[in-house]
């Protein structure tokens, strides 16, 4: 069975550009995406500790929905507000890739995100599962997913990338975690390390984020007509 896809971004904005950038992506931007064929949602986030600092989660049916046409069409036909935009962002990053383990059903109102290098050894999906359901005992987390990353996608070349610069998807997994409030997430991270190494034994290096959710879309819902 095809395991479901993902794409992630992070981006900072300048705060003069903060409110034209919330509203790009939550008018337009996100929306382009969502309703393409094979998305199946959409959050946004910022940081806890930085409100310029944005991290954005798209979920797909498959990693194969980040090559195919139609999302490449968009990719390479950015409206007036994306190129205005875009040569503005501050810190970027851009992974896509596959679902390797999801543990739990919803969602929390914060997460931790850890994007993690290893030595490139394959990992057992159900020992890193076992792994990582040490996150769900803590207190109040309430999901967890391990996402594989593929450079090939994210290297792919678009106008889009043309207008940002910097090196994208330099890292073999990320790591979500959900939880209900900012102590849950920050309990997560503080148990990071640990958890890690014993669900991706050649970890080589990751950082850590604690975001708080600021917006969603899920393509079923739509608006009224």
């Amino acid at each position: 069975m095809t395991q479901q896809g993902f794409l992630a971004i992070w981006c900072e904005m300048s705060a003069d550009d903060l409110v034209d950038y919330r509203n790009w992506l939550t008018q337009e931007h996100i929306s382009d995406r969502i309703y393409s064929p094979g998305f199946l949602g959409v959050r946004l986030f910022a940081s806890v500790d930085n409100a310029c600092a944005h991290f954005i989660l798209y979920a797909t049916e498959s990693p194969a929905v980040m090559q195919a046409p139609p999302y490449l069409q968009i990719l390479n036909t950015p409206s007036p507000w994306t190129q205005r935009l875009m040569v503005k962002f501050g810190p970027f990053d851009r992974a896509a890739g596959e679902r390797v383990v999801k543990i739990g059903r919803g969602f929390g109102s914060h997460v931790l995100v850890s994007r993690v290098r290893s030595g490139g050894a394959p990992i057992d999906p159900a020992q890193a599962r076992d792994a990582l359901r040490a996150f769900i005992r803590l207190p109040e987390t309430v999901g967890v997913r391990l996402l594989r990353t593929d450079r090939g996608t994210t290297g792919i070349q678009s106008a889009e990338k043309q207008m940002r610069s910097g090196k994208e998807g330099d890292f073999d997994y990320l790591l979500v975690v959900e939880a209900l409030c900012e102590a849950g997430a920050a309990s997560a991270r503080d148990s990071l390390a640990g958890i890690l190494q014993a669900a991706i034994p050649d970890v080589q290096s990751h950082d850590s984020l604690v975001c708080k959710t600021l917006y969603g879309e899920l393509p079923y819902e739509g608006e009224t007509p």
